[in-house]
């Protein structure tokens, strides 16, 4: 055998050693060192802890129930509820569909507000989790001669003029100043 493969066979060897009796001595260490744990005082010694068995009971009042039959729909007439409300009384709406846990859709939210404020139209959102109104939406943009605006993503950002015309539909994140220019130009002119 080679002199070298021996001293890395004998430095191998005594390194198991080691490790193997380091591991023996670790797992038969006195019952004792066991015991000595520290126990944890709380920060208030006189505060008594409570601690809940199980969760408080929650029962419906009819006042409750009776509120749950008044909720307005998801959609009007085809058009989602918040898109018809604005709708009903502004000209040009801008709706901004996002999805409420994004921060570039949130981003998107806010300018898509300031831009509607900034250009005197009405503003709506919808959130991309409410089926029945993006589905509503989805059928209402079906209509759309334009086969790139038949399609939803989020963040959008979607200017429309009354009835329910969709006058122009920006995707992804959009400034204020752009929205605000796609409202006054979907504007009506007097």
């Amino acid at each position: 055998m080679n002199e070298r493969f021996r001293i890395y066979a004998a430095v191998a060897l005594t390194g198991l050693f080691v490790v193997g009796g380091g591991l023996f001595f670790i797992s038969h260490s006195s019952p004792s060192s066991a015991a000595s744990v520290h126990q944890i005082k709380p920060f208030h010694p006189h505060a008594k802890a409570k601690v809940a068995l199980a969760p408080p009971k929650v029962t419906m009042t009819k006042a409750k129930s009776r509120k749950t039959h008044g909720r307005r729909p998801a959609v009007i007439a085809g058009v989602p509820t918040p898109l018809a409300d604005a709708l009903k009384r502004h000209s040009v709406v801008v709706l901004a569909l996002v999805a409420p846990n994004s921060q570039v859709d949130g981003l998107t939210l806010a300018e898509a507000k300031a831009g509607a404020a900034d250009a005197h139209a009405g503003f709506a959102t919808i959130d991309v989790g409410n089926n029945a109104q993006v589905e509503a939406l989805s059928a209402l943009l079906g209509t759309s001669a334009d086969a790139q605006n038949r399609l939803l993503d989020a963040p959008a950002v979607l200017v429309f003029q009354k009835p329910q015309a969709l006058y122009v539909r920006l995707n992804g994140y959009v400034d204020a100043s752009t929205v605000e220019q796609a409202a006054v130009n979907a504007a009506p002119t007097t």
